[in-house]
């Protein structure tokens, strides 16, 4: 163990969640810039272009950032993406990122669904007590607005398309249970580990009603199904606002804990 990963804690369960978050995220973030700059110039819309290519940019570029963490601890992965900088093979993505997006709905679902996934993550690191991970995580949030503007406009652009709102369903049915397994079973082990060491703010819990928060709204307007209900609360506009995102029992006998994916079989 280098010298480095002691400042970082002496906890080893909370050393190993830690290298695990970032491989995890830098994947995510790797793949998923990957397959959104393939869409740069194949995206019904010339804003819909520019704004992919600015996306995918930045993520490979907060991928860029966070591989080089892994210098400083005591990691059996290396520091690069699978296939490139690196020999490993093992992708620590979900598994909606292991190939090239087929139709523009597959973009548009992964830049609001897994996007938000990963800037709910970051944003729980913003406090983390590992200060080179804190303050890569506060410049990767600078970029979120942008993100999730352009992600919320593709959403409501692609349900006025004639078989839009179908791809759309299709796209959230294949998504949305991977991205709510993806921060972790209510009480994991290695998330309070690093709740514990002060590496990370929030509770799996706590990420992925924040998650729902961000992404539930835009799909109720829309008319999308999904296995939600907000208890407590108050209404306004017909909606419920406030309160806890209740949600039907997720797939966790698929999950792959180490890799942060449903196991093969459960996307299309």
């Amino acid at each position: 163990m280098s010298e480095d990963a002691f400042v970082v804690t002496e906890n080893d369960e909370a050393l190993a969640g830690l290298v695990n978050l970032i491989v995890v995220l830098a994947d995510n973030k790797y793949f998923l810039g990957r397959h959104l700059s393939e869409w740069a110039v194949g995206a019904p819309m010339l804003e819909a272009s520019i704004g992919c290519c600015a996306v995918a940019q930045a993520q490979m570029g907060h991928a860029r950032v966070l591989y080089p963490l892994l210098e400083h601890l005591p990691s059996p992965v290396p520091p690069g993406p699978p296939g490139q900088e690196t020999s490993r093979t093992r992708r620590y993505s979900v598994a909606a990122l292991d190939e090239p997006f087929p139709t523009w709905p597959h973009a548009v679902a992964a830049l609001f669904l897994i996007d938000n996934a990963l800037n709910t993550l970051v944003r729980a690191l913003t406090s983390s007590r590992y200060d080179q991970l804190a303050a890569r995580s506060r410049r990767m949030l600078d970029e979120e607005e942008f993100h999730r503007d352009l992600a919320v406009g593709r959403v409501y652009e692609l349900s006025r398309f004639d078989k839009g709102p179908a791809a759309l369903q299709e796209r959230v049915d294949a998504v949305l249970p991977e991205m709510l397994c993806w921060f972790g079973p209510v009480g994991e082990a290695g998330v309070e580990a690093l709740r514990g060491e002060g590496l990370l703010s929030d509770s799996s819990e706590a990420m992925r009603q924040g998650y729902l928060d961000r992404v539930a709204p835009t799909l109720l307007d829309l008319a999308v199904k999904v296995p939600l209900r907000r208890e407590g609360g108050h209404r306004e506009g017909g909606h419920r606002e406030g309160g806890k995102w209740e949600y039907d029992e997720l797939p966790w006998d698929r999950w792959n804990p180490l890799q942060r994916r449903l196991r093969s079989g459960t996307q299309t």
